[in-house]
């Protein structure tokens, strides 16, 4: 499913957080969340079209030097710590998948009535996540010897959801987390959801495996409080 960048970049924007009287309250995790949002995001397409949102504790002056930037065309995040004294707290690659059909894995889909085996894992490592189970569906799951040790589930929700991926360390770089995206992915598809997938610029792993499994990179946004 091809659809033009910004479109994108909106999707992921309103999924990643909650929002009052179009302003940015806190992080929109699927089993509830007390994080506040930050005072602005701000991407950018790979066309180089920007789309922006305030967040609930920007006061006026700090909205008002934030547009003037972007009414510029900046996108650079030394340019709004220093205007605006925040600071970036986070800078994203944005990815979604926009081809029709998924390359064949061996992982599966889990429910609710399935928790039982995120305890029976390696160490117990993914037993805080059974109570995500109910909320952040799709939840996909690669396993060997019969336990689970990667994870791929819906970390925030909209009309696209976000992948979330998590891979217990002595089984990382061995296919397993590609597998989970890949089915992850494919149950997506057949749902008609968008499957998008975003990685701070600073984990190499996560851009890689993005594209690994095709999918494609359509914006970059910067995160500053």
């Amino acid at each position: 499913m091809r659809l033009p960048a910004k479109e994108l970049l909106k999707h992921h924007m309103d999924c990643l957080y909650t929002y009052e009287n179009g302003r940015m309250t806190s992080v929109n995790e699927p089993w509830g969340s007390t994080q506040p949002a930050p005072r602005l995001i701000v991407g950018r397409t790979v066309q180089g079209e920007l789309l922006y949102r305030l967040g609930q504790r920007a006061d006026a002056g700090f909205a008002e030097q934030a547009e003037k930037l972007l009414s510029r065309g900046i996108f650079e995040a030394s340019a709004y710590e220093t205007q605006l004294h925040a600071q970036c707290v986070e800078q994203c690659c944005c990815f979604y998948y926009p081809h029709s059909e998924v390359p064949p894995f061996d992982s599966q889909l889990l429910s609710v009535e399935d928790a039982a085996l995120l305890s029976a894992s390696y160490s117990a490592g993914f037993e805080d996540c059974r109570d995500e189970l109910d909320t952040a569906q799709l939840f996909a799951v690669s396993f060997c010897d019969e336990k689970i040790v990667s994870i791929c589930r819906s970390v925030r929700k909209g009309l696209g959801h976000e992948a979330g991926i998590e891979t217990l360390a002595p089984f990382r770089r061995q296919g397993y987390a590609g597998s989970a995206l890949r089915c992850w992915t494919a149950a997506m598809l057949r749902q008609g959801n968008i499957p998008l997938y975003s990685a701070s610029i600073d984990n190499r792993a996560s851009m890689q495996l993005a594209r690994k499994h095709r999918y494609a990179l359509y914006a970059n946004t910067l995160a500053l409080d």
